[in-house]
């Protein structure tokens, strides 16, 4: 029979509150474990945790004092917070027992990223003997990680759980984990102004910049802003809005930049002294800066080489035919290994972006 059916029925539900908004309580839908060297147990039917339904995620029984097990890891919990909010706080729920009430927290850190990292959460009260549910941080806690919005809807987000025997030479740990279950706070403020389109053309001696807009209210200016490294961005001009409901168009020539590749974005500023930025765009102004990948094809045991990075920093990501992602690096010299293949070979597709995740250059090799 189940139970908690009103948690479950809240998932993937946004609310608001009073210090902003709240995304879950969600539970994971990826479940596998992480071996911790020592350890005396590796956890049993991991997929258990996703319902409230007296199912359980066991490890058996801990006899040696102290004893820990692996981690246990849930990802996938399905977040889909909007672009351009700000992570505030991330509170774990686990439902969990222990008939013997000899089992306590090993350790209790989140996933980001793939990476099991930040604040030791763990806490030294015992499993309780039939199911009760254990909180681990709060909505004003960031558990130590500066977090994304990408990096909470990312499938790679989770927790990572490791229990362990009390200090007690006598009996036998059995903890069981019956659901467990993620809150995200953040606070998102709405522009009043939907950037519909920007975008930069190279002329002779200029680059035009075009943007639309669309929903004006109360917007005061554009900031036009222009850099030579992708970090560093310098104001060239303000343009007045319009403050329109309907669809707008903007323009402005950037009359003889500098020479090399340049970036631009821009700053949309409203009367209440809220502002926002744009995307960056990147302006690549002649031949001598295009990439090329060569050899292809190429062996597993060469090193792919680069033409026309010109000193840049840029991130490469290998897919299969099919869209999976195979690897990815980061790179600031005109090599490349092919190690992280781990020897896949056939067709191999690649996207070459620079340090603003613009595309660069993308195809596909022939790996032997």
């Amino acid at each position: 029979m189940k139970k908690n059916l009103l948690l479950l029925s809240l998932a993937f539900f946004t609310r608001i509150n009073s210090s902003g908004q709240i995304a879950g309580p969600s539970p994971g839908n990826s479940f596998t474990t992480v071996a911790i060297p020592g350890s005396s147990k590796t956890w049993n039917d991991p997929g258990n945790t996703a319902a409230s339904d007296n199912s359980y995620t066991t490890f058996g029984t801990i006899t040696v004092k102290n004893g820990y097990t692996d981690y246990l890891v849930i990802n996938g919990f399905g977040f889909n917070i909007p672009s351009g909010s700000t992570i505030s706080g991330i509170v774990l729920e686990i439902e969990r027992s222990d008939a013997n009430s000899m089992t306590i927290d090993n350790s209790i850190k989140l996933v980001k990223n793939g990476v099991i990292e930040g604040d030791e959460k763990a806490v030294s009260a015992t499993y309780p003997i039939t199911d009760g549910t254990q909180t681990y941080g709060n909505a004003g806690d960031t558990w130590g990680l500066a977090w994304s919005v990408d990096d909470i809807n990312s499938p790679n987000f989770g927790v990572a759980i490791s229990a362990r025997k009390i200090n007690a030479t006598n009996g036998a740990a059995a903890g069981k984990i019956d659901y467990v279950q993620i809150t995200v706070y953040y606070d998102f403020v709405t522009l009043p102004v939907n950037l519909i389109n920007f975008s930069a053309t190279k002329n002779n001696r200029s680059v035009t910049l075009d943007w639309t807009t669309a929903n004006e209210i109360n917007m005061t200016s554009y900031e036009v802003q222009r850099s030579e490294d992708g970090i560093n961005f310098k104001t060239i001009t303000s343009i007045p809005s319009n403050n329109n409901l309907a669809s707008t168009d903007y323009s402005y020539e950037d009359v003889n930049p500098p020479g090399g590749v340049l970036y631009y974005r821009l700053i949309m500023l409203g009367l209440s002294g809220y502002s926002k930025y744009s995307k960056v765009i990147m302006v690549n102004p002649g031949s001598e800066n295009k990439i090329s990948l060569y050899p292809n094809p190429v062996s597993t045991n060469q090193a792919l080489h680069l033409s026309g990075r010109n000193g840049r920093v840029l991130n490469i990501l290998f897919f299969d035919e099919a869209g999976r992602l195979l690897s990815s690096q980061t790179f600031n010299s005109d090599n490349i290994t092919l190690s992280s293949l781990h020897a896949q070979k056939g067709i191999v597709l690649y996207l070459i972006t620079d340090r603003n995740a613009q595309i660069v250059i993308r195809g596909r090799l022939i790996v032997q």
